[in-house]
């Protein structure tokens, strides 16, 4: 037997899973953006004559790209080739 969902079901699912994959995207951006103002304000303080900063924020912002890209485009995309 076939489990059947209704349309307004599977929008409702679709719409948990994409709010869900948001919300992790957005707390990941959040502690980014804090961690490396704090990063910045380390080095400016501590060794202003070597700037460092750019290092982890350069490399971590590969991360975020990577988390939009895969974690909330690619499920989009996938939950739309599924549904219809």
């Amino acid at each position: 037997m076939v489990n059947e969902i209704s349309l307004e079901e599977y929008k409702k699912a679709y719409r948990e899973i994409v709010m869900e994959e948001e919300e992790g995207f957005i707390t990941h951006l959040v502690i980014y953006v804090f961690v490396n103002i704090l990063l910045i304000v380390i080095n400016v303080i501590y060794s202003p004559n070597v700037v460092w900063f750019f290092y982890p924020l350069i490399g971590w912002e590969i991360g975020i790209f990577l988390n939009y890209l895969f974690g909330i485009r690619w499920k989009k995309k996938e939950l739309l080739k599924k549904g219809g």
